[in-house]
């Protein structure tokens, strides 16, 4: 029992070897994940599928800072009326009391180099509000009482369509054509 005691726990070759694999491979993927992630280029934000808002970033950002310290954010303040949905671009956060007619529902972005979040929305449930800020082509933040989507698309002009729609668009195609969606080329 005494021989157990004295025995020290050495740090093996094989101990290292794992260690230094284990930190290579979560190398390469933080790698990849920051190569794979491309910086957006245009917001655009959609109501009910009608797009209201599509412009550049860098546009919108106007890399202009009054100070070193703090970065331009600008805000834009979407109403919703039973006709229409309208926008107002404010280059100070608005007072929504104030800013906002009686009976009017309303979402307020910011707009900085830090990324795009919803700041306020009267929707119930503020799901929206409590999602991080987009950066990146690709994101998106939804309110969906309001049938809003504000997205970030990446920094070419075309857009990546995700697997539902490509689905959908493959399907009306294959109508046109005559066929139904299991009869295959071949």
């Amino acid at each position: 029992m005494h021989e157990k005691a004295e025995r020290k726990q050495h740090i093996t070759r094989a101990d290292l070897f794992f260690l230094v694999l284990c930190l290579l491979v979560a190398a390469v993927f933080a790698i990849g994940y920051a190569a794979g992630r491309r910086e957006g280029g245009t917001l655009r934000i959609t109501c009910d599928g009608e797009v209201i808002v599509q412009s550049s970033l860098q546009k919108l950002e106007r890399n202009e800072k009054e100070d070193a310290v703090s970065e331009k954010v600008r805000y834009c303040l979407l109403l919703y009326t039973e006709e229409r949905v309208s926008f107002v671009w404010y280059e100070v956060r608005p007072d929504l009391l104030s800013t906002v007619p009686e009976g009017i529902s309303y979402n307020l972005l910011a707009v900085s180099e830090s990324g795009v979040s919803m700041v306020a929305a009267d929707c119930p449930d503020q799901i929206c509000v409590h999602h991080i800020p987009i950066t990146g082509g690709g994101e998106s933040i939804i309110c969906l009482p309001h049938k809003l989507a504000v997205e970030i698309l990446g920094g070419t002009e075309t857009e990546t369509l995700d697997g539902m729609v490509k689905a959908e668009s493959v399907s009306k195609n294959l109508r046109k054509e005559g066929r139904h969606d299991h009869e295959k080329d071949g």
